[in-house]
Parts: structure tokens; sequence; C-alpha cells
């Protein structure tokens, strides 16, 4: 019996040994050997929010949507879905951003005109904004038109409904979004995980 039990045990220890040893291996070959550099420069989309929005203090306010890069392209047409909470917030429209696009006037660059639907938005509570350049690339983003502290995409305006209580919570989701490019294979996309998204959260304060 002690036997038994003496065998059994030596068996543990060595089963124990094989799956920490096949676990630290793992790890080795899961982490980046660039330190998470690739995933860490891959452009973000954020939907930037305050720390608090008092109930008090304003009836309609801005949220910026940022992007942090753009890759070596240039994305003629660009699209993005963004849920929101409908009985709590009402969408009021998109404002300009600082983000140019390319241009044939004087400056050579000029601010996209983005596409959207406000009743269709708040019926639905989802922002489908697109825009389109119909020059088929004349008029894109391009990574040398952007700042990096020049890089408000656009600006969701918003009004509080009546029903908005201290302690509310909102999230602002992005469902989907792209910037294209001609060649499929350089767009931006969360579909791919080419681009990553950073979602906002409104805390409604007194």
């Amino acid at each position: 019996m002690l036997n038994w039990l003496k065998r059994n045990k030596i068996l543990c220890f060595i089963v124990g040994g094989v799956l920490i040893v096949s676990a630290v291996l793992l790890c080795i070959f899961l982490i980046p050997k660039d330190g998470g550099e690739t995933n860490k420069n891959t452009p973000t989309l954020t939907v930037e929010t305050p720390q608090k929005l008092s109930i008090s203090g304003t009836d309609t306010f801005v949220l910026d949507v940022t992007i942090s890069s753009f890759g070596d392209a240039i994305y003629p047409a660009a699209s993005m879905n963004i849920a929101f909470d409908a009985s709590r917030l009402e969408f009021l429209g998109v404002e300009e951003g600082n983000v140019f696009i390319k241009s044939d006037n004087t400056s050579g660059q000029t601010l996209p005109e983005w596409s959207y639907n406000t009743a269709a938005c708040n019926e639905s509570g989802r922002i489908n904004v697109m825009y389109l350049d119909m020059t088929g690339g004349k008029n894109a983003f391009s990574k040398e038109l952007l700042a990096e502290d020049n890089n408000v995409v656009l600006r969701l305006k918003f009004r509080l409904r009546g029903s908005v209580r201290a302690g509310d919570v909102c999230d602002l989701i992005v469902e989907d979004a792209v910037f294209a490019a001609s060649d499929e294979t350089q767009s931006l996309a969360m579909t791919t995980e080419t681009l990553k998204v950073k979602n906002g959260r409104l805390v409604i304060g007194e």
C-alpha cells in the first residue's frame, strides 16, 4: 500500500512538472518578440468622453472621435457605426474635426463632409456616418495630413434627454469602423484587426 502511494506521488510530481514546463514554453512562444510594438502601433479610433458629465451644468455636449495614426496608403472612404443609448441621449449631428483630407484648392487640403441621417440614427440608437471621396483618391485621408495634436476626425453632438438621472452610465460603442484604401489589403478595419477602437463611457453626475 505504501509503495502504491509513493508511486502515485512520484507520478503526480512528474505530471505537475510537465504541465509547468509546457505553460512556460507556451508563454515564451505566444509573447511577441518585438515586445508588442506591432499592436501598440496599430491605428486606434477613440470616442473621447469626459470623466463625468454634470446633469445640471449642461444640456448639449460634443464628443471628439480621434484617430491615433494612419498607414502608408491613402483612404478615399471611411465609415463608422457607433451605438448609443437613445433613451437617454439625443444625437444632434456631426461637427467638423481637424483632420484634413487632400484637396485641389490652393492650400492642398480641406475638411471632409460626412453623410448621416439624424432621425434614423436616433430611431435605431446607432450613428451611421460615412465619407466617400467621389474623385477616387484626390480627396482622401492620409498620414501626411495627420498631426499628433490635431487628430479629431469628427465630433458628435448630443443632447441629454429628460429621462437622464444622476448616476446613469451611457456607453458609446464602436460596432464597426473602417478607413478604406483602393487596395483592400491596405484598408484599416475592425474586422481585420488593422484598426483598434476605444469605446466611450459617459457617467452622469449631479
